[in-house]
């Protein structure tokens, strides 16, 4: 199965940051591309794209400014010989890219294997796309490392099915926005968690339950031993099996509010003061053999700290760019 990914980001990008991408290719793969974009568009210029090119065991740099590509470089360190020999296709690979003063700091696998040089304004990337040869998408994590840490925990964790996180605190006005597909057992579940500071505490615990329940249930956890709260089952059920779902998340002053294809759906109060304070994004999880084609993830700060007419972000024929 093929599937892309196209995303935009919750904030500038700036020296210190870090991108952390776990994805999948097909098994006959030929390449994987990961773009870091002025859009989502397919000819957005791009201040950095890397190709990752199965048959060569090798990871490709360019950029295209003006509408123009650069000249790529396709070198990589020496000693990063026997790591780009697990460019392997059919399996789940890791790129971390750290943004320099000066250059684009690349790792395969958890170790250093090219650079690249930052050929224009870090301002101008505002979205990340993954295309070609792609299978399944994992992780699209945007970090800080300087000046400090955010989140404090950036380790990676296979458990999820999909994480998010963000390199700065939410304000109120902030809108996430999922666009997936569901699909394999139509008994399984998969839960949006939000969790404080990187701990497992659940400040939101969002679980669509399909066959037989058919229910949305949201929850969070009432204390540091992570034993939940009653749960909240209202607002019938929105979604159906191997049908592509906008689910829109309006982060308010005083609750989550949700949205799905364009309508409103229900809301879930914050349990803790200054609640955003502690979240740095999301992590997916699914159940007893339910998935999720994850194709994107939208950030938008609308201004408005109440979320008033988010729903409409959650509309299928309404794009963020």
């Amino acid at each position: 199965m093929l599937t892309t990914f196209a995303g935009t980001l919750s904030c500038s990008v700036a020296t210190g940051h870090i991108f952390h991408v776990r994805a999948k290719s097909i098994d006959d793969a030929e390449r994987v591309d990961i773009a870091f974009q002025a859009d989502k568009s397919g000819e957005s210029d791009a201040l950095l794209h890397l190709s990752i090119r199965y048959e060569d065991q090798r990871i490709v740099r360019n950029a295209r400014l003006g509408g123009q590509w650069q000249q790529p470089e396709h070198e990589c360190e020496p000693s990063s010989a026997k790591v780009l020999q697990r460019i392997v296709t059919g399996k789940v690979f890791t790129v971390y890219v750290l943004v320099g003063d000066q250059q684009f700091h690349v790792a395969f696998e958890g170790t250093p294997i090219c650079s690249y040089p930052i050929k224009g304004p870090l301002a101008e990337i505002k979205a990340i796309t993954i295309t070609k040869d792609v299978h399944q998408v994992l992780s699209v994590d945007h970090r800080q490392s300087f000046p400090f840490p955010y989140p404090a925990l950036q380790k990676e964790d296979s458990a999820h099915y999909f994480s998010n996180d963000v390199p700065k605190p939410f304000l109120p006005g902030h809108i996430i926005i999922l666009t997936a597909i569901p699909f394999g057992n139509p008994r399984g579940t998969f839960i949006v968690k939000f969790n404080e500071n990187g701990s497992k505490k659940q400040a939101l615990h969002f679980n669509p339950r399909f066959d037989p329940y058919y229910v949305v249930v949201r929850n969070s956890h009432a204390s540091d031993a992570l034993d939940f709260r009653q749960e909240e089952r209202t607002g019938g059920f929105p979604f159906i099996m191997d049908q592509q779902f906008k689910l829109a998340i309006g982060l308010a002053e005083q609750e989550f509010k949700f949205a799905i294809n364009g309508s409103k759906f229900e809301t879930y109060t914050y349990k803790t003061h200054r609640q955003l304070d502690v979240l740095n994004g999301f992590r997916i999880e699914c159940t007893n053999g339910l998935q999720l084609e994850v194709t994107a993830v939208d950030h938008y700060y609308s201004g408005v700290p109440n979320c008033a007419g988010f729903e409409e972000y959650s509309h299928p024929d309404v794009d963020i760019m």
